[in-house]
């Protein structure tokens, strides 16, 4: 698999291994510009950084296509991860693979709610799974963590596809309901598992106002008419140092997510036992420990 990192080219990172005088980098970054030059470094084994100097240029990017299919071989597939600053500029690499780190959430659903419950067992909670998509993905996850926690409750439009599923975890012990109800559905639901529902389709369900929602999907789900839970947008997890040092040392930090940075670096299953979930991120940035202790009150139907 060969990686390329997209980002915007900065004077101070392109020259700042470079000795030469102040008016010949001022000439030379000109001349870059000028020409919509794709810097190009290499930074790993199949893994390298494309350095854009004009985003808002089109030009720019029927250069870095070129590029980018000239990396491919008949042996390696292409993926690539966007900086923030060039993502408004995806759709014009739709043909490739873009990650977006949604694999990761995926692997650290348990861990995340292992974090928000502190110190209620998950073994205990009855969970509430959205899914419109009848994948190989949801499926899996849907298997992984049943076993897990007390119940599932699977909320679909594609009744009659997890209908079987249902019956065959049903005949392992396992309790799960499938259901598609948009007034009672989620009427008492406190934890649910947003897999795939878009904003539009989720406000068409009367959810519990307190609820607590991971929300998976690329789509940030903002506004939910009576809803004053706690939405889980994104989060940030304790990376191994050498791994840290990695992405630290080739400045990849602050301009990409670090969920879409480290799918990039995963070659195989991800260990959940290693994983320590250190922030959680919501609507309006970080998702401090009082709220989650008021939540953890609610779900215990405790007073605030």
């Amino acid at each position: 698999m060969i990686t390329i990192y997209l980002k915007e080219a900065q004077k101070e990172e392109i020259f700042k291994k470079i000795s030469m005088p102040n008016w010949l980098q001022k000439l030379v970054w000109y001349l870059l510009k000028k020409s919509n030059w794709v810097i190009v470094k290499k930074i790993a084994e199949n893994k390298k950084i494309y350095f854009l100097p004009h985003l808002e240029k089109r030009t720019i990017y029927s250069k870095v296509k070129k590029r980018l299919e000239k990396e491919k071989t008949q042996t390696q597939t292409l993926q690539l991860v966007l900086a923030e600053k060039v993502k408004p500029y995806q759709n014009y690499f739709e043909k490739y693979k873009i990650l977006t780190g949604r694999s990761i959430y995926f692997a650290c659903l348990e861990p995340i709610l292992e974090k928000i419950l502190e110190e209620q067992p998950l073994a205990l909670q009855n969970i509430y799974v959205l899914t419109n998509r009848y994948t190989e993905q949801n499926v899996a996850t849907i298997k992984r963590i049943l076993p897990k926690v007390k119940t599932m409750n699977l909320i679909t439009q594609e009744i009659e596809k997890y209908k079987i599923l249902e019956e065959m975890m049903q005949e392992q012990g396992m309790v799960i309901s499938v259901a598609n109800n948009k007034k009672k559905s989620l009427k008492k639901a406190k934890i649910i598992i947003n897999l795939d529902f878009s904003e539009k389709q989720l406000t068409e369900y009367s959810i519990f106002r307190h609820s607590i929602i991971l929300n998976t999907t690329q789509e940030k789900i903002k506004s939910i008419k009576g809803f004053e839970g706690i939405m889980v947008q994104e989060f940030q997890m304790q990376l191994e140092e050498k791994t840290e040092q990695w992405i630290k040392q080739n400045a990849l930090e602050k301009e990409f997510r670090q969920l879409e940075v480290y799918e990039s670096l995963q070659e195989g299953k991800i260990d959940q036992g290693k994983i320590k979930i250190t922030n959680l991120y919501g609507n309006h940035g970080k998702i401090d420990e009082k709220e989650l202790r008021n939540w953890q009150k609610i779900l215990t139907n405790e007073k605030n």
